[in-house]
C-alpha cells in the first residue's frame, strides 16, 4: 500500500511540473519594429537560454513564474515573467546612455519573409554577408550593431535620436579621407585585404579628424597600405592648337553650341578635393559656363557679334581675342510647342544620382506649358517606357512618374537610345522642338558602347529632325568623353549636374 501511494504521489508531481513547464517563443523588434537578430534571452537563474534568429524570431523552454532577461548591445535590458500566454512579444528600447551607436543595413529588392528560413537558406544567407564585405567586421565593435544581408552595404554611425540615413561616418583607409560618393565601395572591400579597423564615435571623431567626421569616423588600415579608391572618369584628349599664319590661312571657322558640362565638372572635383584630369579642363566651356550681357541682335540677323582684344598676359607681343555671339532671346510663351522624350539612365552606377537627376527633370516639368508633350524611356539591363507622350499641363502625371524610377541592373545605352528617338519619332511635332533628352554617367556596358559604335548611332537618329541633348550625372565613373560626342553628333549641348547647383 505505500508503495503504491508513493508511486501514485511521484506521478501527480510529474504531472504538475510537465504542467508548469511551456514554451514561450516571439519576435523581437527594434525601436523601428525592425527584427533584432542576436537579442540573448537568459531564465533568471541562467539555467536556460536562447538567441533571437535573423527574423527576431526565438523560442525557449521554461515554468510558469520564470523571470526572463532579454538583452542587446546598446538596447535597455528588459526583464519579462513568463504567464498564461505562450507568447512574449515587444520592442526593445536604445539605451539613453549609450550616446551614440552604429548600425549597419543591407538593402534588398526582394521583399522580406515571415516564415523562420530553413537551414541551407540561413547557410546561404551566412555565406552572402561575409562575401566581399567588411560589415562583418563590424559587428560588436559599437552599441547596437546590426548585419543584415543585401545588395548593397549601408554604415552609419548616430546617436540615439539621429535616424537620418544621410548620417554617414567619414572613412579614412591607408591615411586618406574617402568621399562620401565611394561609401559603398568602401564598405565593400574584400575582408582578406584588411589589416585593422578601428571605429570612433562621433565626439571623439570629430575631436581627432575635424567637421568632417561629426557622424563618426571607421578608420581601415589594409595589408597592402596603399589603398586608392579606382576611379574610371574618362575624358577626350585636349590637343592644343598650333598658331597659324593668318596670310596664309585666313579662314577660322568654330562651332556655335554651347557646352557647360566642364565648369560643373571642375567645380564638383574641386569640392571633393580630387586630383583634375587635365584633359577635363576645357576653357571654352568654363566661359560658356557664365551668363554675359550682350546686346540682342537687331533686324534680320540672327545673332549679334562682340569681341574684346588684349595683350596676352605671357607674351606683350601677342594678343588674345574673345568673340561673343548673343543669340535672340525669346519669352517662354514665344517658343515652339516641344516635344521631349527624357532618356534616363537608371542602371546600378547611376543609384547614388538618381534623386538628383530626379531633382533636375523636376526643374524642367514645372516650367512646361500645356501644348509641350513628355515621355519618358529608362534603360538599364534593358530599355522600357515607362510613360507616354503626357501634356505638361498633366504636371503631376509626370513628376510621379519621376518619383517611382529605382536604379539596378546593367547598362543597355544603346537599346535606350533607340527607343528613344523612336518614341520622338512617333510623336514627331512639325516645326517644334523635337528632342530627346539623356541623363547618365555615360557608362554603357551592354550593346553598343564605344564612342565610335555610338557616334554613328546618333549620326544617324538626328537625321530624323530629332536632337538629342546630355545631362552628366556620376563619380568616379563619369564618361565625359562618351557625353560630348552624343551631344555634339545628336546636334545639341552638353552639361553637367552638381550636386547643389542644379539651377546653373
Amino acid at each position: 500500500m505505500k508503495t503504491t501511494l508513493q508511486f501514485l504521489l511521484i506521478i501527480l508531481l510529474t504531472i504538475q511540473l510537465n504542467a508548469q513547464k511551456k514554451t514561450i517563443s516571439g519576435i523581437i523588434t527594434d525601436e523601428n519594429n525592425q527584427p533584432l537578430p542576436g537579442v540573448n534571452i537568459v531564465s533568471k537563474d541562467a539555467s536556460k537560454g536562447a538567441q533571437t534568429d535573423f527574423d527576431g524570431r526565438y523560442s525557449i523552454s521554461v515554468s510558469e513564474g520564470d523571470i526572463l532577461t532579454y538583452s542587446f548591445v546598446g538596447y535597455k535590458t528588459e526583464e519579462k515573467t513568463v504567464g498564461a500566454s505562450n507568447i512574449i512579444s515587444f520592442s526593445m528600447q536604445v539605451d539613453s546612455e549609450a550616446l551614440e551607436e552604429i548600425v549597419i543595413r543591407g538593402y534588398s529588392s526582394s521583399p522580406r519573409r515571415s516564415y523562420k528560413p530553413s537551414k541551407a537558406a540561413l547557410k546561404r544567407r551566412e555565406q552572402k554577408s561575409i562575401h566581399n564585405s567588411i560589415t562583418n567586421q563590424l559587428q560588436g565593435r559599437a552599441a547596437g550593431l546590426n548585419v543584415n544581408s543585401g545588395t548593397t552595404a549601408f554604415i552609419k554611425l548616430r546617436g540615439v535620436n539621429s535616424i537620418s540615413d544621410k548620417e554617414e561616418p567619414l572613412y579614412i583607409v591607408d591615411g586618406v579621407p574617402i568621399n562620401n560618393n565611394y561609401n559603398t565601395v568602401i564598405a565593400s572591400l574584400d575582408p582578406k585585404t584588411i589589416e585593422s579597423m578601428k571605429v570612433h564615435k562621433s565626439a571623439k571623431a570629430k575631436k581627432l579628424f575635424g567637421n568632417s567626421a561629426k557622424n563618426g569616423c571607421i578608420v581601415i588600415t589594409t595589408k597592402k597600405g596603399n589603398y586608392r579608391v579606382e576611379n574610371s572618369e574618362a575624358y577626350a584628349q585636349i590637343h592644343e592648337n598650333q598658331f597659324e599664319r593668318t596670310h596664309t590661312t585666313p579662314l577660322s571657322t568654330f562651332s556655335i553650341d554651347v557646352d557647360k558640362a566642364s565648369y560643373s565638372n571642375i567645380r564638383r572635383l574641386i569640392n571633393n578635393g580630387s586630383n583634375i584630369p587635365s584633359d577635363a579642363v576645357k576653357i571654352e566651356e568654363m566661359v560658356n559656363y557664365f551668363d554675359y550681357n550682350y546686346p540682342q541682335p537687331e533686324g534680320e540677323h540672327p545673332f549679334s557679334i562682340n569681341t574684346e582684344v588684349v595683350k596676352t598676359p605671357w607674351n606683350a607681343q601677342n594678343k588674345l581675342v574673345k568673340i561673343g555671339l548673343q543669340g535672340k532671346t525669346y519669352d517662354n510663351s514665344e517658343l515652339p510647342a516641344s516635344n521631349l522624350t527624357f532618356l534616363i539612365d537608371v542602371s546600378g552606377s547611376m543609384g547614388g544620382n538618381l534623386e538628383l537627376l530626379k531633382s533636375a527633370f523636376k526643374l524642367l516639368v514645372n516650367q512646361l506649358r500645356e501644348k509641350d508633350r513628355v515621355s519618358i524611356v529608362v534603360y538599364a539591363g534593358a530599355a522600357g517606357v515607362v510613360l507616354k507622350p503626357t501634356s505638361g499641363k498633366n504636371k503631376e502625371k509626370i513628376l510621379k512618374a519621376l518619383d517611382q524610377l529605382q536604379s539596378g541592373g546593367s547598362t543597355a545605352g544603346g537599346e535606350g537610345i533607340n527607343l528613344a528617338y523612336k518614341l520622338a519619332q512617333e510623336n514627331f511635332k512639325k516645326n517644334g522642338n523635337n528632342r530627346v533628352i539623356l541623363a547618365t554617367d555615360g557608362d554603357f556596358n551592354v550593346g553598343a558602347s564605344s564612342d565610335k559604335a555610338m557616334e554613328k548611332l546618333i549620326e544617324e537618329k538626328r537625321k530624323s529632325g530629332v536632337f538629342l541633348s546630355v545631362l552628366g550625372f556620376g563619380y568616379g565613373n563619369y564618361k565625359d568623353s562618351k557625353l560630348e560626342i552624343l551631344a555634339d553628333k545628336g546636334n545639341g549641348n552638353h552639361a553637367y549636374t552638381g550636386q547643389k547647383h542644379l539651377k546653373k
